[in-house]
Order: C-alpha cells, then structure tokens, then sequence
C-alpha cells in the first residue's frame, strides 16, 4: 500500500507540470477476454541480453509450438534494449525473426521494451550463466532510468526506432514501454519521470499497436491512466487464495470500466498460502515450484487477458525469488511438461494429452548461497 500511494503521488506531481498528449487514433485492442497468453524466456537464457544475443530459431519455433498445444495465442517478452546497442542490425533481424515465427504459430507478441526489475546492466551480469549471479538484467538500467533527463537521449532513440518500424505490425498485440516502473524512496520520484518520457515519446509516435506499462497494483496502474496507455496491465503472482487473486481482478475490472480500458492480468503463478518470499522470509518447499492448476480457473472466469509466468521451465526470473528457491514454467525443452494437470488447466482442456516430467530438486538454485540484493529487484 505505501509503494502504491507513493508510486500515485510521484505521477501525480509529474502529470501535474506536463501536458498529456492526445489519445492516437486508430489504435486496435483486442477483445480482452480472447487473450490467453504465457510470459516467454527461452530455456538457455537467464535474461533477455541473451535470450537475443543467443537466438535460435529452430528452437524458439520449437517452443512456440508447444504454447499451440496449449492453446496460447499471445505471448509476453522483453525486447533488449542492451542488445540493440551493441547490434542494431542483428537485434532487428532477430526480432524480425521471431515475429514470423510467432505469426506462423498464430501467436500475437506482447513486447516490453524496458525492465525495471532485476540487477545491473553490466557486462557480468548480463552475460553470466551461473544461476547464482545470473537473473534478469534493469533496463536501461538505475543509474540511467533514476538518473536526469540528460542521461536518456539513447533510450529514447530505441523507443523511436522500434515505434517508428513496429508501431503499426499487428504481429505485436501491444507495446509494454516498461515494466514495474516505480517511485523511489523518501518523495524521490524514482523511475517514473523516465517511464513518463518514453510513454511520451511512444504516444507521439503510436500506430495502430495499443501501448502500456506493466504494474503490479491497480493503484499504479490508476495512475498511468492520465499518461495515455491503452491497456490496464495488474501483476498477482502469488496470492495467499483465490480470494486474494479475484479481489485483485474485480478491482482493476472496476478501475478499467470507469476508464473505459481493458484489462490484463500479465503476470500470475500460483497460490502461496505461505507469501511470497520477500522481507527475507523463506517459503515451504511444496510452494518453491509451479502450481498453475491452484489459480487457472479462477483467472479464466475473468473476461481479462492473462498471461502465465512461465511458459519454458526455468530458475526464477528474480534474484530474490531464486534465492528462496523458485522454480517456475510449465513444458521441459524436449515437449513435456511438468504437470499435465497444470497444462490442461491452463488450455482449459481436461482431454490435452501430454507426458509429464516433474521438476527435479536440484533443478535451477543449486543452492544460491548469495543474499539477495532486495533493492535490485523489489
């Protein structure tokens, strides 16, 4: 609750000094409750430098059929911003890539194009795979997106390249301009000012593609409202019940109808009747894996988009969530999964038919012995 107001409070000063730009006309969303879609790493990559650094297309082709099997038509993923600096070139015709691989597959691409979670942008973190340093990287990164207005003429420049080539690809179902943008502590406005900019410059470049911000409360994204996104995103990946996760989604469907915008549920996992870890609070060891089946009928009753957190088995996203053990995903490279109960509730196919592989307990930490750096990834 205080992260919200304070997050309410940081835009509400910012929106208060500039003018709005102008809804774009034209612009296409989807039927909210049409979108069933996963979040999507690929298997190999800790973070999205080197899923686009490592690009395989026979194995994202792959991958892109199993999310068929279960019936998703839109997936969830992070462009690289640091990539791009390093190859323009060769991100593009990735990107290119995986959107016509995507377009094959009957799957429409949620893309965010900045990350505020996660560690660093350095050299060593962005290329490390070992699970005890390696986790999902900041984009472009505190010192940048916390930093003065001076500092952000090459992030802007990304913003501009990929609104001015993808803006009007219906490949794309949105455009997430950053992910979980927060105030910073004491009054300090955090990355709010330079999410508010790249908003900005998207919005005056928009197309046909709706834009957006991932948040993790309603209150955030009630914020947000007056910047222009097009789509209410909430966050809720482990709710103590199904109460937990219901009350999340009648709020943002309550919010989302008074500003006449959809809604999407782009993050969920699983009940953790324990909490989520954070707080240095450890979890039981039946709650460290994926539990989709414990929360998918509750999601799916919702005329909401949802998009699950993961579809590829992998280590958890965050450093704190991996250093309390987190796994998360449902298919193994090799087609299965490991819970077919899981996978038919998510499909909402009780007759899917797949061979299960359950997790093994050294899978993924290793036992990360590291504490966890609560201010990169909170």
């Amino acid at each position: 609750m205080i992260r919200a107001r304070l997050f309410a409070a940081a835009l509400a000063a910012l929106a208060a000094g500039a003018a709005m730009p102008v809804a774009a006309q034209g612009v296409h969303r989807d039927r909210e409750a049409d979108i069933r879609g996963g979040i999507y790493v690929t298997s190999d990559a800790y973070n999205a430098p080197q899923m686009w650094k490592n690009f395989n297309a026979k194995e994202i082709d792959r991958d892109l059929g199993y999310a068929q099997k279960i019936h998703l038509n839109a997936l969830r993923v992070w462009a690289s911003y640091e990539y791009w600096q390093t190859n323009p070139a060769d991100f593009q015709a990735k990107f290119d890539q995986f959107l016509a691989l995507s377009h094959k597959h009957g799957i429409r691409i949620l893309i965010s194009l900045f990350e505020n979670d996660g560690v660093a942008p350095t050299p060593e973190h962005m290329w490390s795979i070992d699970p005890k340093t390696a986790f999902s990287i900041q984009s472009p990164g505190n010192k940048i997106a916390n930093g003065p207005e001076e500092g952000w003429a090459e992030p802007r420049g990304f913003v501009e390249w990929f609104m001015k080539r993808y803006g009007k690809d219906d490949r794309l179902i949105a455009i997430e301009v950053m992910n979980e943008p927060r105030a910073g502590k004491d009054g300090a406005k955090g990355t709010l000012p330079f999410t508010h900019a790249m908003l900005a410059t998207a919005k005056a470049l928009q197309g046909s593609v709706p834009l957006t911000v991932g948040t993790a409360r309603i209150g955030e994204a009630k914020a947000l409202i007056p910047l222009g996104i097009d789509i209410i995103e909430i966050h809720n990946n482990f709710p103590r019940d199904p109460a937990d996760m219901k009350n999340a989604i009648e709020q943002a469907m309550a919010v989302g109808k008074e500003a006449n915008l959809p809604v999407w549920l782009t993050e969920w996992q699983r009940v953790r009747p324990g909490g989520n870890g954070r707080g240095g609070k450890g979890i039981a060891n039946a709650e460290r894996g994926p539990d989709y089946a414990s929360l998918a009928s509750t999601v799916n009753a919702y005329p909401v988009a949802t998009f699950f957190w993961s579809v590829m088995v992998k280590p958890a996203y965050l450093q704190r969530q991996r250093h309390i053990g987190t796994v998360n995903g449902l298919f193994w490279p090799d087609g299965s999964v490991v819970s077919l109960k899981d996978a038919r509730a998510i499909a909402e196919d009780p007759k899917l038919v797949l061979r299960e592989k359950p997790i093994p307990e050294t899978f993924g930490m290793g036992g990360v012995q590291s504490k966890p750096d609560d201010k990169a990834d909170e």
